[in-house]
């Protein structure tokens, strides 16, 4: 059942999956163009939503902190208008994922919506879209991301999901066993969410 302290929990990882995407996506996209970000940056994704997943069990929130977070790539230069549907279709992956395994097999989570993330993405992106580079005649480069990437990224994260999961859940323990919990890591992800976002609003000025 959703409650009101799960708007902050929210806002708080979608401001940390954001921030992924703006800082070390924005590093990984202009620097190691080499390396396919996008493995990288799913991985850290799955892990930030699994951990969320701990605080706020409630179907459709993934996909609401996906929605929240793809607006921090407005604020990377170049700005790539694809990044944003491939971030929130992650989230939107990974609750359909959740829910067909009812919570359950984490592995199966963490694969089987990483495959279904990518290859939703690919499919949109050179069919429906039909978006500048996707589009491209050749080798489908949907096959590619899907295949490859999709396949290196989804074996990562069914052994990131389970980790993530049990991490998320011991330091939930550990916070609702402090003296006066839960008000103080409400105060600590209050503050933090206002950084994050703070942070995501002057980041344009301070890469100028």
């Amino acid at each position: 059942m959703f409650r009101k302290d799960h708007v902050l929990a929210i806002l708080l990882f979608s401001g940390l999956w954001g921030l992924s995407e703006a800082a070390l996506g924005g590093w990984l996209y202009a620097h190691a163009r080499g390396f396919p970000a996008s493995i990288v940056l799913a991985v850290v994704a799955f892990a930030i939503l699994t951990v969320a997943r701990v605080h706020v069990p409630v179907p459709g929130t993934s996909a609401a902190i996906g929605a929240l977070a793809m607006l921090y790539k407005f604020f990377n230069e170049p700005f790539f208008a694809c990044h944003l549907l491939a971030i929130f279709l992650l989230g939107a992956a990974y609750d359909v994922a959740c829910s067909a395994t009812r919570g359950r097999l984490r592995p199966l989570v963490g694969a089987g919506g990483t495959w279904l993330g990518f290859a939703l993405f690919a499919v949109l992106m050179t069919y429906v879209f039909r978006y500048q580079w996707w589009a491209q005649p050749g080798l489908p480069k949907a096959l590619r991301h899907v295949l490859v990437n999709g396949s290196i990224a989804a074996a990562c994260n069914a052994a990131v999901v389970p980790l993530a999961d049990w991490a998320g859940r011991k330091a939930a323990a550990w916070a609702a066993a402090q003296p006066r919990a839960p008000l103080w890591p409400a105060r600590a992800a209050a503050v933090l969410t206002v950084c994050l976002w703070a942070f995501a609003a002057i980041q344009p000025a301070l890469a100028a």
